[in-house]
């Protein structure tokens, strides 16, 4: 499975799962961010409404059924979920992708908010994240949202900064 990645300047990079709840869009396909519709989406979706685009934000999805994809690439609705089995067969290539992706951009700090399912996808690139600025994600759902809402605003701070 080669996926294209695209190369930007951004400065952080957030991993999130994908959600259950997810807009029907029979026959067609939409970027991923637009595609799912769960909390931590809904927290992304309000901070761009508030604040424009992160511009030094980069988003990488963690599908039950694409694997680790952009938030850009297009993709249609499904139903699967991620069982441990699958998590520990995609995270091969899910290596593979990081090591592409972090071989090539520079990031302040890498933001992953999975929770232990999904973050067995991941086994295969601990020794590969340890080598970078990583903040993992702890906790039930609520209290993940809410450390998702407080990183954003650290961005959101800085970039306000940047633009003075």
């Amino acid at each position: 499975m080669v996926k294209e990645i695209v190369i930007s300047k951004r400065k952080y990079l957030l991993i999130i799962p994908c959600s259950k709840r997810k807009v029907l869009t029979p026959g067609r396909k939409i970027p991923a961010i637009d595609l799912y519709d769960g909390p931590f989406y809904r927290i992304l979706r309000k901070a761009y409404r508030q604040y424009g685009v992160l511009q030094h934000l980069n988003i990488l999805i963690l599908s039950a059924k694409y694997g680790l994809i952009s938030s850009h690439d297009l993709i249609s609705t499904y139903d699967e979920y991620l069982t441990p089995r699958k998590a520990k067969e995609l995270s091969s290539d899910i290596y593979n992708f990081l090591q592409t992706l972090l071989s090539k951009e520079q990031y302040q700090e890498i933001f992953i908010n999975l929770g232990n399912t999904y973050a067995l996808a991941l086994t295969d690139s601990e020794g590969l994240l340890n080598q970078h600025n990583v903040s993992f994600v702890k906790g039930q759902i609520g209290e993940r949202m809410h450390q998702l809402k407080n990183w954003l605003q650290k961005i959101i701070d800085e970039e306000k900064l940047e633009g003075q």
